[in-house]
């Protein structure tokens, strides 16, 4: 039996999110469909992802792992997983994973990004990855509350209701709010792990504070009881991209530049 480790790329606009769900279309139920016809199984498999992204939500490094004992090559898995799924969904990377590695248990961080189209219209080519707001934003104020959230806090009133985790302290290690070009924002958030809609609501909160619906002062309040009712309203999830997965103990291998950059740990396959 071996480990192998995938780096994934998707939109999600078609997706109810990563988690598999019997009715629903997912992202992880996708990839299991996929492994398990190239794996030529009907049997339990688990594709087990860093990430459980919301509905909506895209992804430039999700990564995951499954375990398999066939005698499939790496190759064979990025060229069979990427023609057996929609074309919104790209395995970018495949390599053995080491010992004890775990997709989910082994990070120790991840960056969100979320884009913001600061404008009165509609944006004709990234409609379906931004957060159109049409009100103007103060930078000033929402680059004053980001600083606010960032170091270690209870974010007890950032996260939804049906949130599961057992302790709500986190810590933010980098929140920026970036001109990313005329009339796009984007706000950046490094944290070493996070609770359910917690950016999203981190995100709802600074545009709330930007527009002046809400003073800067109440996020005091929000930390210090918890209450959700007192932080802003939860972005919507189309603006949302999981960018990045640290995973510290277990590096990936270097790109093969004779695969055309795919990251393989097997040279010479393909």
């Amino acid at each position: 039996m071996v480990r192998i480790r995938l780096h994934i790329a998707y939109r999600g606009t078609a997706y109810h999110g990563w988690q598999i769900q019997p009715e629903d279309r997912t992202v992880e139920g996708e990839l299991t469909r996929a492994v398990k016809t190239v794996l030529g199984t009907d049997g339990p498999v688990k594709v087990q992802g860093a990430s459980r992204t919301d509905a909506g939500v895209h992804a430039l490094g999700q990564v995951a792992h499954f375990d398999h004992e066939s005698p499939r090559r790496l190759w064979d898995f990025v060229r069979a997983l990427n023609a057996l799924t929609d074309e919104d969904i790209c395995v970018t990377r495949a390599e053995l994973a080491g010992e004890g590695f775990h997709a989910r248990h082994s990070a120790r961080g991840k960056i969100y990004r979320y884009r913001i189209w600061n404008h009165r219209f509609d944006h004709p080519f990234s409609g379906d990855r931004v957060w159109q707001m049409g009100s103007r934003l103060d930078l000033g104020r929402m680059r004053q509350a980001a600083g606010k959230m960032v170091g270690t806090h209870d974010f007890g009133g950032f996260r939804t209701a049906g949130c599961d985790s057992p302790t709500t302290v986190r810590e933010m290690r980098r929140i920026e709010v970036i001109e990313a070009g005329p009339s796009m924002l984007e706000v950046e958030v490094e944290g070493t792990a996070f609770l359910k809609h917690m950016v999203r609501i981190m995100v709802g909160t600074l545009v709330d504070i930007g527009t002046g619906r809400m003073p800067l002062e109440r996020l005091d309040e929000v930390f210090e009881t918890g209450d959700r009712r007192q932080a802003g309203q939860t972005a919507p999830a189309c603006g949302l991209t999981l960018e990045r997965v640290f995973y510290p103990d277990y590096p990936w291998e270097e790109p093969q530049p004779e695969l055309g950059g795919a990251y393989l740990s097997e040279v010479g396959e393909g």
